[in-house]
C-alpha cells in the first residue's frame, strides 16, 4: 500500500482512556482489555463519544505503555482506572491506512521514512485514531500520528 505523509498541527483530543503497560505480542489483547472497561463506563454516563485511540508513549525495548480509550468532546466522571487523557498536540505527520489494523506496520515505515527524507525528529509520542468499524476489512480506517520535535 502506498501511504501519502501529511503534516498537520493536531489539537488535543479528550479521552476516558485506561493505561496499560504491555508487549507488541499482547498489544491487541490489552488494548481490548483497557477498552472493555471505558466503554461500559461512558455507556452508563450517556457520555458522548466519538472513535478509539491509543497512545503509545516511548519505553523500553519489548515493553509499551499506552493509554487506550475513546473521545468525550463533552467530558464525563472519572471512575476507577478509566481517567482523562488528552492526546499529544503540536506538528505531526501522519498517515491514513485502510486495512486490517495487523497491517499497520506499512504505515509505521512510511512515517519513519518520510521523518528520515525530511530531516524531522519524532518528540517520541504516536498515536492511533481508529475510524468506524467497518465488517469489510479493506475499508477500516486508521490514521496513525507522529508527534514533531519542532523543525530548526
Amino acid at each position: 500500500m502506498a501511504y501519502q505523509v501529511r503534516t498537520e498541527v493536531a489539537a488535543p483530543r479528550a479521552l476516558a482512556a485506561v493505561r496499560a503497560v504491555t508487549t507488541p505480542q499482547r498489544l491487541g489483547t490489552d488494548m481490548i482489555a483497557a477498552l472493555d472497561q471505558v466503554w461500559p463506563l461512558l455507556r452508563e454516563q450517556g457520555a458522548r463519544h466519538g472513535h478509539n485511540i491509543v497512545i503509545y508513549y516511548v519505553d523500553q525495548p519489548g515493553e509499551l505503555t499506552i493509554d487506550a480509550g475513546v473521545e468525550v468532546p463533552d467530558g464525563f466522571t472519572p471512575r476507577g482506572a478509566v481517567r482523562p487523557v488528552d492526546t499529544p498536540a503540536g506538528e505531526s505527520a501522519a498517515v491514513t491506512h485502510y486495512g486490517e489494523y495487523t497491517d499497520l506496520a506499512g504505515a509505521y515505515a512510511a512515517l519513519e521514512q518520510w521523518c528520515a527524507a525530511n530531516g524531522r525528529q519524532r518528540a517520541g509520542t504516536s498515536w492511533e485514531v481508529y475510524g468506524d468499524w467497518e465488517e469489510n476489512p479493506a475499508k477500516r480506517r486508521t490514521d496513525v500520528y507522529f508527534l514533531l520535535e519542532p523543525s530548526a
